[in-house]
């Protein structure tokens, strides 16, 4: 019977956790989720490739092509940081974080 009074009072309180598929929460400016790429300011240096520790980045100078796997990515923004040291800043990380699903190649972005 200890119990029964801890449960009442738990009742008549408020949920902590938000309504979140309805209510979106307000994400902090410096959020590290999908990147945001400018392929005008990109030289195709491959800088961001060498510099990501997963692997998600492939950069091909011949072709102009740049890819990432958003499935292998951390989102260490260790990209961007390579990027921003020769002032190009053509990657960034951006606030998009919903990216859950069940199809692989939707994560695999190709420009």
């Amino acid at each position: 019977m200890k119990l029964l009074p801890e449960i009442i009072k738990n009742m008549l309180k408020k949920p902590v956790t938000g309504k979140y598929p309805r209510v979106k929460p307000k994400v902090p400016k410096k959020l590290r989720a999908k990147h945001v790429y400018d392929k005008k300011k990109c030289i195709f240096c491959g800088l961001c490739a060498r510099e990501c520790p997963a692997g998600a980045i492939e950069v091909d100078r011949d072709k102009k092509t740049y890819s990432i796997d958003l499935g292998k990515c951390v989102f260490c923004a260790q990209c961007e940081e390579a990027c921003a040291r020769i002032n190009r800043h053509a990657i960034k990380m951006g606030t998009e974080y919903e990216m859950a699903g069940p199809d692989k190649k939707k994560f695999v972005i190709q420009y």
